[in-house]
């Protein structure tokens, strides 16, 4: 059936359902293939399709969806943020290591550089890349290229050499920060670049820590011989300035549809080593920020905001400054991302707002959880939106997380959302006041945000109902244009009006939805799909696992086999773990497919590792260790190495320690 003709019989079903009109029903449902399951849902005055019910709508405020899509057709972002800076002109913009900066310094520091980026020549719809973390002078910048109709292009930390220099080939002039300079040396000292602007972490602080700073950051230069060669094309962001006053033409350009504004390339983005950059227009990030307001996600004027992400993340650009912004909120500045730099925002500059990913949650409520042990009191009523996102949590910590919160006296429970690039970031959030729903292994990630349209849909690009696991579509306003010069990989994600998420997920017919994994974290054996995230739910259901990952494994004798990453509970006993090991290989024969192993295990003490780059259980690192690994085989421990092969598979060495058996039989007697 025609694509068009599918979408046209679901709104005439809707229309049908709600006139009661049971000759059209009937007539549609034969015509649309209708299950049992999905009748049920005629009697309730639904669909049972997401997208054409859109059942979340009731938890706003009438006409919000129309509101949020009615967009402005002729303004920047610049044009939207500088009636909104003036608006909510008496509360600070940024706050940098204690340093506030006054709405007037923020708009005059944007039109310096805008004029400096003109004085050097950047044109129209030029692309300019911008390497390192959020500062002061990358925040301006950001408007700054937005008011002269640039583009700025946020590249990923952990770029290839390779990929660096496909994606800034037509770049004349790149900002850098210093401290990351040896990272880039290699391409942004080539001859096409005409200038390359050196930004400081220490230039917008108060003194003396920039002092302190500036000193430290030059030790650390000599030391690694990563100076910034001293030529004219170098341009130190704090003597760039000066350059402004060459320029004294109009700066602002007017407003042209569908034009390049903001690129990202977060961790989200990146397959097989290529780096997607996601492409967003004028209109789709007001579109994002236009459904954010109306979303009411928690952001009010003079709250604080803290920004510790680079802004090669959309969820860094968008829910951490541009929506802050918007809605009149401080935005603190502080691009340090470490476990201990964490701790410490939240503690000591006890933002209101912060979002980061579970594996940086988990960290920070361990190291809560340690400190509250020792007596120490922690008071956590400033927390309005502490939220989850970029990686799913269970709900067995999330629960726990909540009563850790409570205990110290947060008002606001934590909250868990979820969103991507594509979309230029946050798609849905669980910030209304409804009864959340445990029984399934992960958090659910709330409702879609008032101008997203949301579907699930089979391998046969059928939208399924409620309540069935399926690939997340979202249709929205706040979609890309396109992956930065991958055209193919471009018509690969938007399909018919539809962003392919890539996340296998569900929503119920209450409007939540639920994201259970990546589709492609999956096997498949037989002609079905096996997905590894399944496996790891398994494990954790038991009391004395308390995470798990799984990981493919393959051996030169099987292909199928598996690892498991897991961290205990800490009430358990070193001598009962090999019967605990002999419980869950029992439980797990009956769960996996013929074929499939769980070939070893993997222990860690508090928590799974993280990548110090994406904040994300580091599946690379994991995936590569060859050594550490275990399992209980008749009651015997099994110490087990692998040896890589050159084909990408495994050899497996096992050696024994000592005889369980009569252990394992007296515990389970």
């Amino acid at each position: 059936m025609e694509k068009e003709l599918l979408e046209k019989l679901k709104n005439d079903l809707a229309e049908a359902v709600k006139k009661n009109d049971w000759n059209r029903i009937n007539e549609i449902k034969s015509i649309l293939n209708v299950s049992k399951q999905q009748e049920e849902y005629f009697f309730k005055g639904l669909t049972g399709y997401p997208s054409v019910d859109k059942v979340w709508l009731k938890y706003y405020q009438e006409g919000a969806e129309n509101l949020a899509n009615n967009i402005p057709i002729d303004k920047t972002i610049w044009d939207v943020f500088e009636e909104k800076l003036i608006e909510y002109y008496d509360y600070p913009a940024l706050e940098y290591f204690g340093r506030k900066f006054s709405k007037q310094e923020f708009i005059d520091s944007c039109y310096s550089w805008a004029r400096t980026f003109r004085a050097m020549g950047v044109e129209e719809n030029e692309v300019v890349p911008v390497y390192g973390p959020f500062v002061p002078d990358v925040c301006a910048m950001l408007f700054a290229l937005n008011m002269i109709g640039a583009c700025p292009y946020f590249l990923k930390l952990a770029i290839s050499p390779e990929a660096l220099a496909e994606e800034t080939s037509e770049a004349k002039i790149a900002v850098v920060f210093d401290g990351m300079w040896k990272n880039v040396a290699h391409e942004f000292s080539k001859d096409k670049f005409k200038n390359v602007i050196i930004v400081s972490a220490s230039d917008d602080m108060p003194s003396p820590k920039k002092q302190v700073v500036s000193f430290l950051g030059h030790i650390q230069s000599m030391k690694n011989k990563s100076s910034v060669p001293r030529e004219k094309k170098y341009i130190w962001a704090d003597k760039a300035h000066d350059i402004a006053n060459y320029y004294s033409g109009q700066v602002k350009v007017p407003f042209q549809k569908d034009r390049s504004a903001i690129i990202t390339s977060s961790s989200g983005t990146t397959i097989g080593g290529i780096v997607k950059g996601t492409t967003a227009t004028n209109e789709s990030v007001i579109a994002q920020i236009q459904s954010g307001y109306l979303t009411k996600t928690p952001f009010f004027p003079r709250d604080r905001v803290l920004n510790h992400f680079p802004p090669t993340a959309s969820t860094s650009i968008n829910s951490l400054f541009l929506l802050g912004l918007y809605n009149g909120s401080i935005i603190v500045v502080d691009p340090r991302v470490s476990e201990k730099d964490f701790y410490n925002q939240l503690v000591v500059l006890k933002p209101n707002v912060a979002l980061s990913t579970g594996s940086a949650w988990e960290a920070f409520f361990n190291q809560v959880e340690k400190e509250m042990e020792q007596g120490k009191k922690f008071d956590f009523s400033y927390a309005k939106g502490w939220t989850i996102g970029g990686e799913g949590i269970d709900s067995k910590k999330f629960q726990h997380w909540n009563d850790l919160m409570e205990q110290n006296h947060a008002y606001n429970q934590l909250f868990s959302g979820y969103g991507l690039s594509e979309t230029f970031s946050a798609v849905s959030v669980d910030n209304i006041n409804a009864t959340r729903d445990y029984s399934r292994p992960m958090v659910g990630v709330g409702i879609p945000q008032v101008a997203m349209v949301m579907g699930i849909f089979d391998e046969n690009d059928k939208e399924l109902t409620y309540n069935q696991r399926g690939e997340l579509r979202i249709k929205t306003k706040a979609a890309m244009k396109e992956y930065y010069k991958k055209p193919e990989l471009t018509a690969q994600t938007k399909v018919d009006g539809w962003i392919r998420t890539g996340d296998l997920a569900e929503i119920d017919e209450e409007g939540f939805l639920y994201v259970w994994g990546r589709k492609n974290d999956s096997i498949k054996i037989d002609e079905k799909e096996i997905y590894l995230f399944d496996i790891a739910n398994k494990i954790k259901e038991k009391k004395y696992i308390y995470d798990a990952l799984v990981l493919q494994k393959p051996t030169v004798e099987n292909d199928y086999n598996l690892v498991a990453h897991i961290v205990w509970n800490k009430e358990v006993l070193d001598e009962d773990k090999v019967v605990y090991i002999d419980d869950l290989n029992e439980s797990l024969k009956s769960f996996l497919p013929q074929g499939m192993e769980l070939d070893a295990y993997y222990e860690h003490d508090t928590m799974i590792p993280y990548s110090p780059t994406t904040l994300k259980k580091d599946r690379n690192r994991l995936a590569n260790e060859t050594k550490g690994y275990f399992q209980v085989n008749n009651g015997e421990l099994e110490n087990i190495e692998y040896q890589k092969t050159s084909d990408g598979k495994y050899y497996k060495k096992v050696s024994c320690e000592e005889k369980q058996k009569k252990l394992v039989k007296e515990k389970r007697d």
